[in-house]
């Protein structure tokens, strides 16, 4: 199973290597930039001084990218259509 391939050209085995654990975070943070350039800024801020985030304004950045880490993690596992109909499933 670790030479199969997951999505974003990435493998099983990359996510057990320091170095694909950090590619994968950059890939997630150009998308997050991509689509979102308020919520990336604020998730580097976060980061860069995560001991000074009040806990509301922590939790208030966690439920705010968990749809685009939803999304992301569906990508890489390529169960975006399962994601989807348990999406519209729950909004039903």
């Amino acid at each position: 199973m670790t030479d199969t391939k997951l999505g974003f050209g990435l493998s099983f085995a990359a996510l057990a290597e320091r170095d694909g654990l950090i590619r994968l975070d950059k890939i997630f943070l150009n998308r997050l930039a991509d689509n979102d350039a308020d919520l990336h800024t604020r998730l580097l801020t976060a980061r860069a001084a995560p001991h000074t985030l009040p806990g509301k304004d922590e939790s208030d950045l966690f439920v705010a990218l968990g749809p685009h880490l939803d999304g992301f993690v569906a990508t890489l596992f390529g169960i975006e259509a399962e994601t989807q109909a348990l999406s519209d499933e729950t909004a039903r």
